[in-house]
């Protein structure tokens, strides 16, 4: 099996929210705009604790704001567009940022090179809570999805970055071109530790392998880039499963080898039943 558990983002979005739960001077209710991360037995297990996460995927975070009248609102691991914390400011509202270090630096190289004059390239995943972040910091940003997107008239200097949590295969092809039309082009790739340990570990080390399970919920971009790299580029029948309750019986059958690994917010529980249960898996029947 390969690495897995939570990233330190992950880590301290979910400690941050614990934290303001316990601490009886934060006024409650906690909300949470969106999914504090992108895994739904997270947002459970926060729930549970009265934690009220805001998600409809016919509003933005902006309108769902209007849902807050008193309490406490924390914003997710992603980042968060500049005129939601506008509004949240001039609504009088509590905020705990629980931004990640690694994407808080993506935003912070941005806005340096904005100011010394640099066109900016982005490269993220459309409507992504990360890339709407990164996109808001000014409406010059051009967003490169794939290498289509590419945008051909843009005058020097050109300063190109990323989502943390994007494929370093689609990555390469990207920069790649970019750099054939903008020959002093300035990279900085930012796909963080933790999302190039585990793409890393699929490349290297599914050799041989019959089958690949992926760990985590459907939502999240690492988890479905870690299926995708598996399928695609070491050619391993993968399955994306968000718990040990869909593995299929029948698609271990004549399997010997599976490796398993995980998104950086998978529960560390789940990854385990999961490696668990094929231990004990009769070999290949």
């Amino acid at each position: 099996y390969y690495p897995r558990g939570y990233c330190k983002g992950v880590t301290k979005a979910i400690q941050a929210v614990k934290n303001a739960c316990a601490d009886p001077s934060v006024k409650k209710p906690i909300y949470v705009l969106g999914y504090i991360v992108h895994n739904h037995h997270v947002i459970d297990e926060l729930n549970e604790m009265g934690v009220i996460t805001l998600d409809d995927l016919n509003k933005s975070r902006i309108d769902l704001i209007d849902e807050i009248d008193h309490g406490t609102v924390v914003l997710s691991a992603h980042g968060t567009d500049s005129l939601v914390k506008q509004k949240l400011i001039e609504r009088h509202l509590d905020v705990i940022d629980a931004t990640c270090e690694d994407v808080e630096k993506t935003f912070e190289l941005i806005k340096k090179h904005i100011n010394l004059g640099y066109q900016i390239i982005y490269i993220g995943k459309s409507n992504h809570p990360e890339t709407n972040a990164a996109l808001s910091i000014s409406k010059d940003i051009r967003l490169v999805e794939h290498v289509e997107d590419i945008p051909e008239d843009l005058a020097s200097p050109v300063f190109v970055t990323n989502q943390t949590t994007f494929s370093m295969i689609e990555i390469k092809e990207i920069i790649d071109r970019v750099i054939e039309l903008y020959p002093d082009t300035l990279i900085s790739e930012e796909i963080c530790n933790a999302t190039r340990l585990r793409q890393s570990a699929i490349i290297e080390q599914n050799i041989d392998v019959d089958l690949c399970y992926i760990v985590g919920d459907i939502r999240s971009n690492n988890t479905k880039n870690l299926a995708i790299i598996s399928e695609k580029l070491t050619h391993t029948k993968t399955k994306l499963i968000d718990s040990v309750n869909q593995i299929n019986a029948l698609d271990l059958k004549g399997v010997s080898t599976v490796s398993v690994s995980s998104g950086a917010s998978t529960p560390n529980r789940l990854t385990k039943e999961v490696i668990e249960y094929l231990k004990k898996f009769p070999d290949g029947k």
